[in-house]
């Protein structure tokens, strides 16, 4: 059991890293993607607007607050309680009428259908263009760094909570019911019930302040935890907790009296389900199309994660405290079920990964589809482990099961004999076990880092969502060659890298760059915008906006001194 605990205590250090990588510095990290404003980002009005609407790629929960507009004061102009607009993807908000000559910020945070919280900000102009930077001077709408850590943590303990609980309970009653009368299964199971229950109770209370953008002190707010307990998010939490609840006195009799009758175990597999479907309902999996069938594989990969987790943690207390025979007995059947649960963990990540990718561009191109090489990279380390694991299992144990029995009846399965020799009954010694339970804890701390990395990847926006492909062009700007780099090419924020080449093809020397961005279909632009000089030859800008799809100009004037400067113009599409 001090094993198990140095793994638990492992398992909350790198949730911390797994934090690290996004679930908790970015706590608004955008899943439903706006796709237009009205009015548009950037835009210069003749007449002030009635109200302000969003229109975002997916449905989205609109609260009173969710939408604020300030002038350049701070001075709020809209008139509060933000709703949905004529479809449940577009949020509304209306304003005050007669607003004066100036700049505006709408500032905005929703809720996309995965229950994560989007946010942003734009700026429009009435009598004139915008203020420049005034959206990002004055529309902060991150949320507290403490409570997306909480919730990142949370999370994390949820997975290995009930991946310990469901995979223990499944080769506890298959592989090892006598397992199940052991003071330290039974502790097990109970840590992992409880790690379970305070994870999804955890993120019932934080889901309001988390989604809200508010701080620590929102957790009294009965208000938010009365929104969480009205929408999806809430109802599975309130599924899994209900189950876990049943669970509890059916685990409890296991432990007194060992292995159930058919009927409980039929109950605790039906339970066992529902947490497993609920885990997989939350999140990208509950969201955009093939639902049922991105449920179904998710559930799969739930449960084969489970067995594959909750058989490893099971396994360092069969090895500390089973007799030779019963490891021997055991061990062979384990590896069986491994194998499969190996393959259906392989298929259902696929299946998800295409869902969630859509192609091999994206995989390389996106911070998630970078992390998902990292996720599998982790596995495969784990099936390395695994692979070891299995051979020794068949060296050790292959040959050896036709004197189990006999072994003991002999009395001899009652040690573990001494050294790394085979004992006399062909079972392997005490330190050759002490070798595999080494490698089961390296197994498990394999495991943890997977699980970090999948808590990290349901904060981010999917792949197949959120890339679009780097524009790259080339353009003659008078003696020099231009090179441009836009991306992503999507409504939203884009980075722009511009490269400026000399006639004797070394990078030439700028002294001062900008852009226009214009849309002469929708008689949008021209939109200024600054570039900064990075190095000889290279200017870029990170603050370059595409508030539409359609084909943008994009015009670049690049000055080498104060007498010589040249312009030209190149056209890409946004998404």
């Amino acid at each position: 059991m001090r094993r198990v605990v140095v793994v638990v205590m492992a398992l909350v250090a790198l949730a911390t890293t797994s934090i690290g990588l996004g679930v908790g510095v970015a706590p608004a990290s955008a899943h439903a993607l706006l796709t237009g404003t009205d009015p548009q980002g950037g835009a210069a009005l003749s007449a002030p607007p009635a109200r302000v609407t969003l229109s975002f790629s997916e449905s989205v929960r609109v609260a009173g607050d969710s939408i604020r507009v300030l002038d350049r004061a701070g001075n709020r102009v809209d008139l509060g309680h933000a709703q949905g607009g004529a479809k449940a993807s577009q949020a509304m908000v209306a304003l005050r009428s007669g607003l004066p000559s100036g700049t505006y910020v709408a500032s905005w945070r929703v809720v996309s259908a995965d229950s994560h919280p989007v946010s942003g900000a734009f700026a429009f102009g009435v009598g004139g263009p915008p203020d420049a930077g005034a959206a990002r001077a004055e529309g902060s709408t991150s949320g507290s760094a403490a409570v997306g850590f909480l919730f990142g943590v949370a999370r994390f303990a949820g997975y290995i909570g009930v991946g310990v609980l469901l995979g223990g309970c499944l080769f506890l009653l298959l592989l090892w019911p006598a397992g199940l009368r052991a003071a330290a299964s039974g502790r097990l199971l109970a840590t992992a019930w409880g790690l379970a229950v305070a994870a999804s109770v955890g993120q019932l209370l934080l889901q309001g302040p988390y989604t809200s953008g508010r701080g620590l002190g929102a957790l009294a707010d009965w208000s938010r935890l009365s929104a969480t307990l009205d929408e999806r998010f809430g109802h599975l939490l309130l599924i899994r907790l209900l189950a876990l609840l049943l669970a509890a006195p059916l685990l409890r009799q296991a432990a007194r009296m060992g292995r159930p009758d058919l009927w409980r175990r039929g109950e605790l597999a039906a339970l066992g389900l529902a947490v497993a479907v609920s885990l997989a309902a939350i999140g990208h999996g509950g969201t955009g199309d093939l639902v049922g069938l991105s449920v179904a594989s998710l559930t799969v990969h739930v449960l084969a994660m489970s067995v594959w987790l909750g058989g490893l943690a099971v396994i360092v207390i069969l090895l500390r405290t089973a007799s030779a025979a019963e490891i021997g007995a055991v061990l062979p059947r384990w590896s069986r079920l491994a194998i499969g649960a190996v393959v259906a963990i392989v298929l259902s990540g696929l299946v998800q990964s295409w869902r969630e990718i859509g192609s091999f561009a994206a995989i390389v191109d996106t911070s998630y589809g970078r992390l998902v090489l990292y996720k599998v990279w982790f596995v495969l380390g784990m099936l390395g482990v695994a692979a070891l694991a299995q051979q020794w299992v068949r060296r050790n144990y292959g040959s050896a099961r036709a004197h189990l029995a006999a072994a003991d009846d002999a009395g001899l399965g009652t040690g573990q004999g001494d050294g790394a020799a085979p004992r006399a009954d062909g079972l392997p010694g005490a330190a050759a076990l002490a070798g595999l339970r080494r490698g089961v804890v390296a197994e498990l701390a394999l495991a943890a880092v997977v699980l970090g990395l999948t808590a990290s990847l349901v904060n981010m926006v999917p792949a197949r969502s959120s890339y679009a492909p780097p524009f790259h062009g080339s353009a003659f700007a008078g003696p020099m060659t231009v090179k441009v780099r836009i991306a992503p090419t999507r409504i939203g924020p884009e980075s722009i890298d511009v490269y400026a080449i000399a006639a004797t093809g070394k990078p030439q020397r700028l002294v001062a760059a900008q852009a226009q961005l214009s849309l002469p279909a929708k008689n949008l632009g021209p939109f200024t915008v600054p570039l900064d000089l990075a190095e000889t030859g290279h200017a870029r800008s990170d603050d370059l906006q595409a508030p539409l799809s359609g084909s943008w100009q994009l015009r670049l004037s690049l000055r080498l001194n104060d007498f010589d400067e040249y312009t030209t113009t190149l056209v890409y599409r946004v998404r």
